[in-house]
């Protein structure tokens, strides 16, 4: 199949051949080769529902790969390439997918709605799909988190980790005592490689395990979310 490629003897035969071999990659559950495949195709060769199709596999396979930014900005080119009655039914529902992973519920729920205006579903599953986003969890910012830590355990208490706070808070509290104590009884040496290094460790490490942690809450709120909300839209 590459050979195909490679001996392409105009744009159309390399654009058939590139989608072919897209095509058996996501077939084969290997979404982000498939879509560093689809990224070898001519677009400019493509018109009307092959340009249409190309930019939804793409987003589809972006989304399949777990890269949201990719899948998001694919359907915001395809809107400047691609009129709105060739646009594949289910750009929607991808879009509509994709933005719900990143937190960004307006977008995905405008997507949502043009969805189900193409797809019609039962009264109970459009109910719980409005439910689901009304409860929709509210995302934090794991760059807060880090700068909360600037005051030890803060950015721990933001993430929601009150044990973790304590632990951080208790660290730095005994070794900067330390560091300051032995420093006052001259013990100069001491005071700053154990009590100094040991602070400055464990205050940077307090400060990036807030971001993960913030993270991390982010991820499983999305994750328990999502997965309703994708079981509603696959009606």
């Amino acid at each position: 199949m590459e050979r195909e490629i490679y001996a392409a003897k105009d744009a159309a035969t390399h654009n058939q051949a590139v989608a072919a071999k897209a095509a058996v990659r996501k077939q084969q559950g290997l979404y982000g080769e498939a879509l560093a495949e689809l990224g070898r195709i001519y677009t400019y060769a493509l018109m009307g529902d092959e340009l249409a199709d190309y930019y939804y596999q793409k987003a589809l396979c972006g989304y399949l790969a777990g890269e949201f930014d990719t899948s998001l900005a694919t359907i915001d080119e395809a809107a400047y390439y691609v009129a709105p009655e060739q646009m594949g039914e289910n750009m929607a529902l991808v879009e509509a997918l994709a933005a719900a992973e990143k937190g960004d519920w307006k977008r995905s729920e405008k997507a949502a709605r043009r969805h189900l205006a193409t797809h019609p579903a039962t009264a109970e599953v459009e109910q719980e799909i409005a439910d689901l986003y009304g409860d929709a969890p509210h995302l934090l910012n794991p760059d807060v988190a880090w700068w909360l830590s600037l005051v030890p355990g803060l950015g721990q208490l933001y993430a929601g980790e009150v044990w973790s706070a304590l632990v951080s808070l208790s660290a730095n509290a005994a070794l900067g005592t330390f560091a300051v104590s032995e420093m006052i009884a001259g013990q100069w040496l001491s005071g700053w490689i154990v009590g100094c290094g040991g602070l400055s460790t464990t205050y940077f490490l307090g400060q990036e395990r807030a971001r993960l942690l913030t993270l991390r809450r982010n991820a499983t709120l999305l994750r328990e979310h999502n997965d309703k909300l994708k079981k509603a839209l696959l009606y």
